[in-house]
């Protein structure tokens, strides 16, 4: 009952209102003669046809009243003119709607598609993680942007059917009003039937939204080489592959029987608007035989009733999907509507680009939303201009947190960072990020040239390959550039013409001279050297000392090796800092960094 409540109430009507106003606000802006243009086509192609009927008939007439007269009547003539003049509009009319629908339709998508895009890229690194987004955004990935264009495009065809409906209902209340409201009970089945598939679809997507996501991340693992090999390796392509069938088919079978219940009631309106509209055929075929109506009227007539029952029937079923794209555009609204999670100062603290600032964690407390789990626990630290310091500890104590906090991806829950003396929540956030550099374990891969993926570190100002050419060595990464036939010119990834697949090392050597190109005050580095040879990685952390002393670095290992030429190294445990020192310093401490690193360089020996 509460379906059919919200299916039929006045807030549905109202809702779906309310979203075509938006997206024809957002279409306007951009696009207002484009929609004067198709609003006009489709307002002459509603017309066009009754005055092809209405022609058609009156010809009929005159040629019945002009037999044994050899000679037309200037009447006929001008009717016969009329008939050939509305064919030949509709031809015009019909070509030029498809080719205006399919260019309108080309701009929706791309609209809304870069909407989408731009709104992704704004929110906020913590809503991205937050599981309660997850299946908002997954709808919208999925179902999106063609349902927007769909529903842009019919609203057109619904202002066509409006029109053609009015000027039907005139006609058929000129002959016998009561043809009207019994073509309109027929025709109001069929909007039952699509309102309600509509919402039954809709709550299938909404309820399995988590098996929808369950679905694609299992599929994805068919698309990937290094995750093909494993399955292969593992002998895993048969579980997952049946996991995959499970998934698709248990999620299909709802709306297989929504189908199916749809064919059924779709039937039966159809059957009882055919049954209204025969006995009005059957009543004017005796009206002309009892010599109260021409012939030509007759047709003219029953053209009129089959183009309102038509345009009926296209209304309501128009509206029907329209209140099925509606329930989506409306998820797609609230994406868009999205309030960052992180509130920017309205006029934010600017850094001066040219000093690095002092870093200060002061008594920090934090939990990831929605979790109960304290990561950090009255957590100080200061680093000091310049300061190359190392964070240690076993997974999960909290190092990455910290790195989290420190590009404000989310708040502290108690405490305060300060960057340079300001609080952070009252930095202007750009200006600090112009000031960072950061890889982390998990990093991108570009499919770019060699010299784009890296000089797009530093998107902002004319590239140099010169400098390119530096952070490329500065990151071991000239050695296999080039050795290949085109060097910085080559281009990345296997799956393009002439493209290359780096070795995950290589990867992991262009994010980090991607991290050097950028030529920060305070880089980032977590666990930036996991994949790359102990010789390289040697190389790397001594071009790393050798930095100017007014740059800052923070960096996060497992590897005890890469951290002990750091000025200070900070063990983490429990969402605290249990030492704090540099090497020899924590080594005669003989406490947890002293046992860690002793485990590791007895695994050398």
């Amino acid at each position: 009952m509460e379906i059919k409540e919200k299916m039929f109430s006045f807030s549905v009507f109202r809702e779906m209102a309310k979203n075509g106003f938006h997206l024809g606000k957002i279409v306007w802006k951009e696009k207002k003669w484009s929609v004067i243009a198709m609003m006009s086509v489709f307002l002459v192609i509603s017309f066009v046809p009754f005055l092809e009927s209405w022609s058609r008939g009156e010809i009929i007439n005159r040629l019945i009243e002009s037999i044994g007269n050899k000679n037309l009547s200037q009447k006929l003539i001008a009717v016969i003119g009329i008939f050939i003049f509305s064919t030949f509009l509709f031809s015009i009319m019909t070509a030029l709607q498809g080719y205006l629908s399919r260019i309108f339709y080309f701009f929706t998508g791309e609209k809304f598609e870069l909407l989408i895009i731009k709104k992704r890229g704004q929110l906020d690194v913590s809503l991205h993680e937050d599981p309660k987004y997850n299946n908002l955004f997954n709808k919208i990935t999925e179902q999106g942007v063609w349902r927007i264009q769909n529903f842009s495009d019919r609203q057109f065809y619904i202002f066509q059917n409006i029109l053609e409906v009015i000027m039907a209902s005139v006609i058929l209340i000129f002959f016998k009003w009561w043809i009207l409201p019994m073509i309109l009970l027929g025709a109001l089945f069929e909007f039952i039937t699509e309102a309600k598939y509509g919402r039954d679809v809709w709550g299938i997507h909404t309820t399995r939204a988590e098996v929808s996501r369950r679905y694609w991340d299992l599929r994805s693992h068919f698309n990937g080489i290094s995750s093909i090999i494993e399955l292969k390796l593992f002998q895993n392509i048969p579980y997952f592959f049946s996991a995959i069938k499970e998934l698709f088919q248990g999620f299909q079978l709802e709306e297989k029987k929504s189908e199916k219940n749809k064919l059924f009631y779709r039937i039966a309106s159809i059957s009882i608007s055919q049954v209204t509209l025969a006995f009005a055929i059957i009543w004017f075929v005796f009206e002309v035989i009892n010599g109260n109506m021409l012939v030509g009227t007759l047709i003219f007539v029953l053209a009129s009733m089959g183009s309102m029952r038509q345009a009926l029937s296209g209304l309501f079923s128009n509206i029907g999907r329209q209140y099925q794209d509606n329930l989506f555009i409306t998820d797609f609204f609230k994406f868009i509507n999205l309030k960052p999670a992180i509130k920017k100062p309205e006029k934010g603290i600017a850094l001066d680009p040219k000093i690095t600032p002092e870093i200060s964690f002061n008594n920090v407390t934090f939990s990831y939303p929605g979790t109960n789990t304290v990561v950090l626990n009255n957590f100080s630290l200061k680093i000091a201009p310049g300061e190359k310091i190392a964070l240690v500890g076993v997974n999960g104590a909290g190092k990455t947190t910290i790195v989290k906090l420190l590009c404000r991806f989310y708040d502290p829950d108690k405490g305060n960072i300060t960057i340079g003396g300001y609080d952070i929540k009252e930095i202007d956030l750009e200006s600090w990020y112009y000031q960072l550099g950061a890889i982390f374990q998990e990093y991108s891969q570009y499919h770019f040239t060699v010299k784009e993926a890296i000089a797009i570190g530093r998107t902002g100002e004319k590239s140099s390959l010169e400098k390119v050419k530096e952070a490329a060595k500065a990151a071991e990464a000239d050695i296999f550039i080039e050795e290949w036939e085109k060097s910085y010119d080559q281009l990345l990834g296997k799956a393009f013409t002439e493209g290359k697949e780096p070795s995950i090392g290589q990867w992991q050597k262009l994010a980090l001279a991607r991290t050097f190109y950028r030529n920060p005050r305070v880089m980032i580095l977590d666990e930036p050297t996991s994949s790359i040879d102990a010789e390289a990685e040697s190389k790397i952390f001594e071009k790393l000392e050798k930095l100017p002393s007014d740059r800052t670095v923070i960096l996060i290992s497992h590897r005890f090796s890469t951290v002990r030429q750091a000025n200070r190294i900070a063990v983490i445990e429990s969402g605290g800092i249990k030492e704090l020192g540099n090497h020899e310093e924590l080594l005669k401490i003989n406490g947890i960094y002293s046992r860690l690193f002793n485990l590791q360089a007895k695994g050398y020996k």
